[in-house]
């Protein structure tokens, strides 16, 4: 869906979640002021059993003027409903009936049958306020040429993501790195989010935690209170000398928000809390600092208290860990296989920028910081995967291409520069490539889960789930990698 197909209607309501927190706020509020600007009139609403009453919130909506109204009834049918932050029918938010409704959402869908044609739902995005960003965008629309509407989209990705703790997809990272905002007003309202009761939620949660000695690992099941205090609860038990990863959860809406934390190289938060949440629910962040969702739908009749430890568990028995310095010692039961003659890109990154400049490359599945240098090329993938490869090994393994890589890519890889913030997409620099056709790999499908710690980064990991390859060149077992379930038959043929 896209935000002009709202335009053909004119009596309009947009309707946040009950007790609408940062994000559901902005996320409406983005709405409003676009068809604020097309000429339209709309309504901003919220219903539940009480009005909003947390400090930073009546602070929020007094400072940035945003029109939102309590309604306990509309009284008729208005000619279009758009829900913000929720989704239409679910228990997080009243039914008011309207003659259309529309869906602006980041939260998986327990139904997707139910979903009215008019939807926008993007449930790898942190925030809503990240979805309403991005369609504004669409539409030609600069939030920043507004300072109440950027800020207010800032606050809500803030809020809704842990402080940024929790950010894991691209989009998010832009509205987080290119926002400009009230820095006074922002100030302000991180400092209003502990009432006196979440701090004795924080207590009480903390004097109940679990602890698994075998593994380092905690568990702690809140009260249910805001999101941003289950991070304030992490952060305060990952400073436990014996404690090296935790989740901390609450009951919230339709399911729990879980929020994890790792101090320790071997285990990637985001990677960790996408595990856990697997199947039922979605997670992301970095490396320190994570979060996710469960929906209690997907969760079905299991016990929460149960699912969430016995998933940390077999986190750990289900993953072998290979560092790629020790190499490969048996490759006798993988088979052989070629690098099909598929174009792919590369992009020299002395081309993008000066030699020596650091560069953050973003991509769908994280970023990575380089150093442009001639001796450093960028491979991007047919599905906008970057990783970097040094000139020697380029020539050696490819051929250079007339033709361009056929791509459909979800997020266009961009390069960040580090001292400007100017911000560059890779797309218009991408040159193709072939494999030559004698290059030949070993490779077999996991059977288990399994990291790597590859030669280019000795502190971050490769992560291969049950179905995908690992892959190690045949004259170079110490050069591992990973190659997607989906994407292996795309690139390889065996030989």
């Amino acid at each position: 869906m896209k935000l002009n197909e709202l335009l053909k209607y004119n009596d309009i309501i947009i309707q946040c979640h009950n007790f609408p927190d940062a994000d559901a706020v902005a996320s409406g509020f983005g709405v409003y002021r676009y068809l604020c600007l097309n000429g339209k009139n709309p309504r901003l609403v919220y219903s539940g059993p009480q009005k909003i009453s947390k400090p930073n919130m009546l602070f929020m909506t007094e400072k940035l003027e945003i029109p939102i109204e309590y309604a306990e009834e509309l009284g008729y049918e208005p000619e279009l409903l758009i829900t913000v932050d929720c989704i239409y029918g679910e228990s997080n938010v009243k039914k008011f009936n309207a003659q259309n409704i529309a869906v602006i959402d980041h939260h998986i869908c327990s139904n997707s049958e139910q979903l009215p044609a008019m939807s926008e739902i993007r449930s790898n995005y942190g925030s809503c306020s990240t979805v309403v960003a991005k369609m504004l965008e669409a539409e030609g629309v600069d939030i920043n040429s507004e300072i109440s509407l950027s800020t207010a989209l800032y606050y809500g990705l803030f809020m809704d993501t842990n402080g940024f703790a929790e950010v894991g997809h691209p989009a998010d990272k832009d509205v987080r790195d290119f926002c400009v905002f009230d820095q006074q007003l922002i100030t302000i309202l991180r400092n209003s989010n502990l009432t006196h009761q979440e701090m004795e939620i924080a207590g009480e949660a903390l004097n109940h935690c679990s602890y698994d000695s075998d593994y380092h690992m905690s568990v702690v099941e809140a009260r249910p209170c805001d999101p941003n205090i289950l991070g304030f609860i992490g952060d305060l038990l990952i400073q436990v000398s014996t404690v090296d990863h935790c989740i901390v959860y609450c009951r919230i809406n339709s399911g729990y928000k879980l929020s994890a934390r790792s101090c320790t190289y071997k285990i990637n938060a985001s990677e960790f809390v996408r595990y856990i949440t697997d199947g039922v629910g979605s997670g992301g962040g970095h490396s320190s600092k994570a979060g996710g969702f469960i929906s209690g739908a997907s969760l079905g009749d299991r016990n929460i208290t149960e699912f969430i430890p016995s998933r940390m568990v077999s986190y750990h028995k289900e993953t072998d860990i290979i560092y790629s310095a020790d190499g490969i010692k048996d490759i006798s039961d993988m088979e052989c296989y070629q690098k099909r003659r598929v174009v792919l890109g590369y992009v020299p990154s002395a081309e993008i920028a000066d030699e020596g400049t650091e560069m953050l490359v973003r991509m769908l599945e994280g970023d990575i910081t380089i150093r442009a240098d001639k001796n450093v090329y960028l491979m991007i993938g047919i599905s906008g995967e970057v990783y970097p490869i040094s000139k020697d090994v380029f020539e050696a393994t490819y051929e250079l291409s007339d033709k361009l890589p056929e791509a459909d890519y979800e997020y266009s890889p961009s390069v960040i520069d580090r001292d400007s913030g100017h911000v560059n997409s890779l797309e218009p620099y991408i040159k193709g490539c072939i494999s030559v056709s004698e290059a030949v790999v070993r490779a077999k499908q996991l059977e288990r889960r399994v990291k790597i710690f590859t030669e280019w980064d000795k502190n971050n990991y490769l992560s291969g789930a049950v179905g995908d390859y690992l892959v190690v060149k045949e004259n170079n077992l110490n050069d591992v990698y990973i190659i997607k379930n989906k994407l292996f038959d795309r690139l390889y043929k065996s030989v």
